[in-house]
């Protein structure tokens, strides 16, 4: 039976790859699979296990985003008048708007990410309850050693993520080709299973023709 805990994971790409004296470069490996994953599923579709929500007080024109973040889904924000969504908005329009708009006041409408944090505009003060929804990065296995809910559905995706880093680190050119197909076939695999997850509910509503 495949262990999904991390030694587990180590042990196996150490016997797939039929060497014992990697044993200080495969955790490096693991993270670099962790850091294409990251990437992939945020472009192609997160799995439904990598959207989070959280809490937050808002007090300031600059927030700090999760230690977790990867990408924003949405913020709610309540206010005096009740519960609002804030409008996205890149950093350089906030920028245009506060150059136009130097007094603008009253509850923020819109808000952008800078580096890691949230900037909110308008800002004069105030404090508000934030809910955030957002996709969270994968909990990396070098610090959950235990496993993670990643390599427990899908440790296919650690292994041959895993086997497709040690390639270059080897000069196993050869290799790259057959697990870098096995790797994105996998990737994509748990993509599309993400997005008939967060379907699901739609589908399972006949579609009325008088709806439109």
């Amino acid at each position: 039976m495949l262990d999904t805990t991390y030694s587990g994971l180590l042990a196996s790409v150490a016997d797939f790859l039929n060497r014992a004296d990697l044993t200080a470069t495969i955790p490096d490996l693991v993270v670099l699979a962790e850091a294409q994953m990251n990437r992939q599923f945020i472009t192609n579709g997160p799995p439904r296990e990598m959207m989070g929500r959280s809490d937050a007080t808002i007090n300031a024109e600059f927030m700090a985003v999760p230690s977790d973040f990867l990408a924003t889904v949405a913020i709610y924000l309540t206010t005096t008048t009740g519960v609002s969504s804030l409008k996205f908005t890149t950093p350089e329009k906030i920028v245009e708007l506060k150059v136009n708009y130097p007094s603008e006041s009253g509850d923020p409408q819109r808000f952008t990410v800078l580096g890691t944090a949230f900037q909110f505009w308008p800002w004069t003060s105030g404090t508000y309850t934030g809910e955030l929804t957002y996709y969270k990065t994968i909990p990396p296995l070098a610090t959950n050693t235990t496993g993670n809910w990643l390599l427990s559905a899908y440790p296919d995706a650690y292994l041959y993520g895993t086997l497709l880093q040690s390639a270059p680190y080897l000069k196993d050119d050869a290799r790259i080709q057959v697990w870098g197909t096995a790797f994105q076939q996998i990737l994509s695999d748990i993509c599309a299973t993400g997005r008939i997850a967060r379907d699901a509910p739609m589908l399972a509503i006949p579609r009325n023709p008088m709806i439109v």
